[in-house]
């Protein structure tokens, strides 16, 4: 039987055993290697605790511990937290470690900043910051706080371990949520289906998540969305209480009749308003004309202002005070062009859509797919799809931060999710034309001509109105030769045609079009587009080419006296997953050359697997674009 000393010294090492291994290790030698590649931070841990008490109030703790291998990272590890009129941040603490994992500061509430600034004009949101005052790295910032809810939980409904992974990697994260016994509670991880380990007591049903460990990602062009690489989970609440509301999540159909509980009665307008409408309308015989004609109408008579106050971050302003006040957020200007259809018997239905989420699932119903509102309005076998908040928008464009994304309509005091169109890639068109009058000293004079469609027609739009001396600096930026001058620039922008689309003519002069070696000219036979460059040898990533296009170039290239052709480049003609390449060069007449290049890129996600075929296809187009003609000057 040991004696009483060695039981006695024996406790007294198994104390200090356990002391020691409830220490957290912060060292910064502890991180992997693999999840320290590519990265400038790694999340150690994220640990939330979020218990919902009743309909009114939940208790959200959040623990992150974050290590910065190098300068530079300080911005990515800052705190933020967000508070408006129904949470609150009840407690805050924090510390400094440095690379050996040993405390050098702490953190206090005292040390946060707060601002109420913000974009919108009108918002009850706030948010505490802080950006860690470190000074040596690597070195490991904690966090500890907790915010409390009440009566509205709307914006606490999405959890996100991560929001980027380019030069950011994560160690562990966890996620619990707790809610009364028997409450109904649903949850969707995307865009990987992870269950939760679930217990319960007497109180409480408990769900636990655990994520990680997730490699940091390389800066790479054509990245898939950050949304389709990180996990996100959704929460949502059968019953819930909001600003003195109540709904259901328990699907989209109930989560549309509190919907349409926020929208009843809010498209009013007052009798001025209903004359002018009617006085605008009334002699217009076609449907889809007098819709324009509203849709028009909106855009001469209001503008858009953001407003996000309590409800009304979900409610629109009713349509009487729109009209009244000439301004509105993208809500209440859906809303008010919905309220001027109803006067003419036309029906609309208010839609809720994500400009950056491209997904809603269909399963599962949560207010955390959409941050932003437009409006359908069925006419023949067609949908138009309106964008109520800028009149720069031609009437019924889907544009590319809504084309192609799932939405949520709101119509008959129910929901319903829907995806809106997307233009082809072969209609996302730009044709340039071009004629080249080269000189015996290597100088040309260029009458270009283009035009730009569908997505294409959006890229350039902007440019209609800038200065002259914007367009001009556009325009030699976007020519693949090394002096150009602007003599003359006209933009004609074309709303109404079937896809809205932009006409540029432009004089050029190039000085030194082609290089000259001896009796030789070497001139660019394709100077309108620029050579993509050097690609990496290998990929990490899959290849998201979020929309396809189609440009053709046609161009005109005078000989001049004096020169005969020595060498022309060969023919392209390339065909693969990623689109097509076709370049070649005719002979119209004894002084001229006829060049044409077609090039189409196809829109969709692409396994790494298939980076080989992307280089060849790229290297394809370089190639043309590159292509030199070789003229020689006769003795």
């Amino acid at each position: 039987m040991p004696s009483r000393s060695l039981l006695l010294c024996g406790t007294m090492l198994l104390a200090v055993a356990v002391g020691k291994a409830q220490v957290p290790d912060y060292a910064a030698s502890s991180i992997p290697d693999s999840l320290r590649r590519n990265a400038g931070l790694v999340i150690r841990l994220d640990r939330t605790d979020y218990r919902y008490d009743s309909y009114t109030s939940a208790l959200r703790s959040r623990q992150t511990v974050i290590t910065l291998l190098n300068r530079g990272s300080e911005e990515s590890a800052a705190f933020r937290c967000d508070v408006d009129m129904y949470s609150s941040l009840k407690s805050f603490s924090g510390a400094i470690y440095d690379a050996e994992g040993k405390e050098v500061r702490k953190l206090h509430k005292g040390d946060l900043k707060y601002t109420e600034y913000s974009d919108h004009l009108a918002t009850d949101a706030a948010y505490y910051w802080l950006v860690p005052p470190v000074s040596s790295y690597p070195c490991t910032v904690k966090y500890e706080y907790e915010i409390a809810h009440k009566d509205g939980f709307l914006g606490a409904l999405l959890y996100a371990p991560l929001s980027i992974d380019i030069g950011v990697a994560l160690q562990k994260a966890q996620f619990r949520l707790s809610v009364p016994a028997g409450y109904e509670f649903s949850y969707k991880c995307m865009p990987c289906d992870k269950a939760p380990a679930h217990s319960a007591d007497r109180k409480y049903d408990v769900y636990e998540w655990d994520f990680g460990p997730h490699k940091a990602m390389p800066r790479e062009p054509l990245l898939p969305s950050v949304y389709l690489r990180v996990p996100l989970l959704y929460l949502a609440p059968s019953d819930f209480t909001y600003a003195g509301t109540q709904g259901n999540m328990k699907n989209w159909s109930l989560f549309g009749k509190w919907m349409s509980q926020l929208l009843a009665r809010r498209d009013a307008l007052p009798p001025a308003a209903i004359a002018e409408v009617r006085a605008l309308t009334d002699t217009i015989p076609d449907r889809r004309a007098k819709i324009k004609a509203l849709y028009d109408l909106l855009g001469r008579t209001t503008r858009y202002v953001s407003i996000q106050l309590g409800i009304g971050g979900w409610q629109p302003i009713d349509a009487t005070t729109v009209y009244n006040t000439k301004f509105g957020d993208c809500k209440a200007l859906s809303n008010y062009l919905k309220a001027m259809l109803t006067v003419c018997g036309i029906p609309s239905f208010y839609t809720i859509i994500h400009t950056e989420k491209q997904r809603v699932p269909r399963d599962f119903a949560t207010p955390a797919v959409a941050n932003h509102a437009v409006l359908g309005v069925p006419c023949g076998n067609d949908t138009l799809w309106l964008e109520c908040t800028n009149p720069d928008v031609p009437f019924g464009y889907v544009h590319r931060s809504i084309a192609g994304h799932d939405a949520v309509i709101i119509h008959d005091g129910t929901a319903e999710v829907v995806t809106l169109p997307s233009y082809a890639d072969s209609l996302n068109y730009e044709c340039q034309w071009a004629d080249v009058r080269l000189s015996d000293n290597a100088d040309a004079h260029i009458s270009l001509r283009k035009i730009s469609r569908a997505r294409q027609y959006e890229w350039m739009s902007p440019l209609v109105r800038r200065s002259k001396e914007k367009q001009r600096d556009f325009i030699r930026e976007n020519i693949a030769l090394p002096l150009v001058e602007i003599d003359s620039l006209d933009f004609d922008e074309r709303k109404e045609a079937p896809l809205p689309e932009i006409e540029v003519r432009a004089a050029v002069k190039a000085t030194r079009y082609a290089n000259r070696s001896g009796t030789r000219l070497f001139v660019p036979a394709a100077p309108l587009r620029q050579a993509t460059g050097r690609l990496a040898s290998d990929r990490s990533q899959d290849l998201w080419i979020e929309s396809g296009y189609c440009d053709v170039d046609s161009l005109t290239i005078h000989i001049p006296d004096g020169y005969v052709i020595e060498a022309v480049p060969e023919t392209i003609r390339h065909t693969g997953p990623f689109g097509s390449i076709d370049f070649g060069i005719d002979r119209q007449r004894e002084n001229e050359l006829a060049v044409h290049i077609r090039v189409l890129r196809r829109s969709g996600l692409y396994p790494k697997s298939e980076y080989e075929k992307f280089k060849a296809y790229i290297q394809a187009i370089d190639k043309a674009y590159s292509a030199k003609i070789v003229l020689r000057k006769e003795e």
